[in-house]
């Protein structure tokens, strides 16, 4: 008897990365990996206690190449109220929130 193959559910963790000014050529760190409420708390206290940050939240696939996987979700803006939007980044693909 032949079995099928099992399909895999990947597990979804979420990670923040800030940028200063917003710019990922300038200063940018990971800030946070979990589940996304803790994520997004992470990035919004980070923002508040760092309002020359931009920070982006990411969702990724685990056990997947991170460039094939991750999407932004979300993205809380600098004191400069920069804004990632569809055309921001178009060479980067993180620059589209969906």
């Amino acid at each position: 008897m032949q079995t099928s193959p099992r399909k895999t559910t990947h597990q979804v963790v979420y990670f923040a990365q800030s940028f200063h000014r917003g710019e990922p050529e300038q200063r940018s760190m990971m800030l946070a990996i979990g589940s996304q409420g803790y994520v997004e708390a992470a990035a919004r206290a980070h923002r508040d206690l760092h309002p020359e940050d931009g920070v982006a939240v990411y969702r990724a696939l685990m056990d997947e190449p991170t460039p094939m996987s991750y999407r932004l979700v979300d993205y809380f803006s600098s004191e400069l109220g920069e804004a990632w939007h569809e055309g921001f980044a178009p060479h980067y693909q993180h620059g589209l929130l969906e």
